[in-house]
């Protein structure tokens, strides 16, 4: 919540997006509608399809029951879309985060775990864990796709979110943002069994503290904004039937076979 909020305002401040854009949130929840509704957005759209979603009043904002695996919004619907804590729970977190840029207008915000030396060292630690196990404690659901299969948590770097989404927009040179928190891992602590391994894990808790304040970019909890940009490439040129090559760029720059 406290990564949601300081991403939220990050962007307000810096006018990349204003309180009327229409916002698509993905596998939301209480968090994203406290979030959002805090600080006053007016046009979003929550969508899920958890089953710990239903009775929550979403008022004054619009709900819809959707699969991030089968989507059938439009490209390009939303101003923007959002996702916090869920691509993880996908088969393919990759083919969750394409979904979210074909669908998006502006731009997107992903809230996520984060790959370090740090978040590593907590895996090897027993602080975190390689697949959410402790996930399906409650009713036996919230897995992988919302099924009984605990899922493999996927864990991002700056690098491998750059390349996805220069992957799936080659055309644009898109902006990128990163934020970071350490979120301290109370409920998962308080869940180990082992009293002697609960003392030491809690005991270890002081020093990551201190760490989230000495390397913040090592941090466990990670939010990426992608801003999409209508600048191409300067090998590229806009045409009447769409982008097509840049010829005379090219035959500026490079031995080539055009006329």
């Amino acid at each position: 919540m406290i990564l949601y909020k300081k991403a939220l305002n990050h962007i307000i401040n810096k006018n990349k997006i204003s309180l009327t854009d229409s916002i698509l949130v993905l596998a939301g929840g209480p968090n994203d509608f406290n979030a959002l509704r805090a600080l006053d957005f007016k046009n979003v759209t929550i969508t899920n399809i958890a089953p710990h979603s239903k009775g929550f009043d979403y008022a004054p904002f619009k709900y819809e029951k959707a699969d991030i695996l089968n989507l059938d919004f439009k490209d390009q619907s939303f101003d923007w879309v959002f996702i916090s804590a869920a691509l993880h729970h996908l088969y393919s977190p990759h083919y969750g985060l394409c979904e979210m840029l074909r669908i998006s207008i502006k731009g997107i915000l992903v809230i996520e775990s984060s790959d370090n030396f740090l978040s590593r060292l907590s895996l090897k630690l027993k602080l975190g864990l390689d697949y959410e196990v402790d996930a399906l404690l409650s009713d036996g659901t919230g897995g992988v796709n919302n099924s009984h299969i605990p899922n493999f948590v996927y864990r991002w770097t700056k690098a491998e979110v750059k390349k996805t989404v220069n992957s799936f927009l080659p055309e644009t040179k898109n902006e990128f943002h990163f934020l970071h928190n350490q979120q301290i891992p109370f409920a998962r602590i308080s869940r180990e069994k082992n009293a002697l391994k609960k003392m030491f894990l809690f005991g270890v808790l002081p020093l990551l503290y201190l760490l989230k304040y000495l390397f913040p970019s090592q941090s466990n909890e990670f939010c990426f904004i992608v801003l999409k940009s209508k600048n191409l490439h300067p090998w590229l040129s806009k045409t009447d039937s769409g982008v097509a090559l840049d010829k005379a760029y090219l035959n500026k720059n490079f031995k080539t076979n055009f006329k």
